[in-house]
């Protein structure tokens, strides 16, 4: 189970850092440069970085979904955890998380509501920032919290005690 742990963490890592990168990167490196081009040649960028990038947030949205969920069930099941302040922070971090998936997903996506939505892609962008800030220092808190691993009953029964010393027949 190592690995599918190790797996698990890294896809989890990765995606959030390839979807709050992009996140950035929309706020202070395409839309500072956007302001400074010409209507059609605005438009044009925004219509290719947007086919480009929605495919990186539908996948990243989803890595991140599911390693989140694998990641909770695993290391619910590994440690003893106080239901209070952990589970409440983790519902927390989920809720937020969900909001910006569905930012960010709105922000590429081609219906004409998204378009409305992108009108004001700034706002969204620093408000997906913000949540995404906050996301990633709860993961960060609930990481330093002292949970000691549960008890291996299991491992306990399936272990042949053997005596310390061989057992020497008598008169010897």
């Amino acid at each position: 189970m190592f690995y599918v742990d190790l797996l698990m963490r890294w896809m989890h890592i990765l995606s959030a850092i390839a979807l709050m990168g992009g996140t950035i990167f929309m706020r202070f490196g395409l839309h500072p440069v956007l302001a400074d081009l010409a209507a059609d040649a605005q438009q044009t960028l925004k219509v290719g970085v947007r086919r480009h990038w929605a495919k990186w947030v539908m996948a990243s949205s989803g890595f991140l979904i599911l390693s989140g969920i694998v990641n909770i069930v695993r290391y619910t099941q590994d440690k003893v955890v106080d239901p209070m302040p952990y589970h409440a922070i983790v519902t927390v971090k989920m809720l937020l998380a969900l909001v910006i998936f569905f930012v960010a997903s709105l922000l590429v996506g081609r219906s004409a509501n998204a378009e409305k939505f992108r009108q004001k892609a700034v706002f969204w962008l620093n408000l997906n920032l913000v949540l995404a800030v906050i996301v990633v220092c709860m993961g960060g808190f609930l990481r330093t919290l002292h949970h000691p691993p549960k008890p291996a009953e299991s491992l306990e029964k399936s272990v042949v005690h053997a005596p310390l010393s061989p057992k020497l027949p008598a008169g010897i």
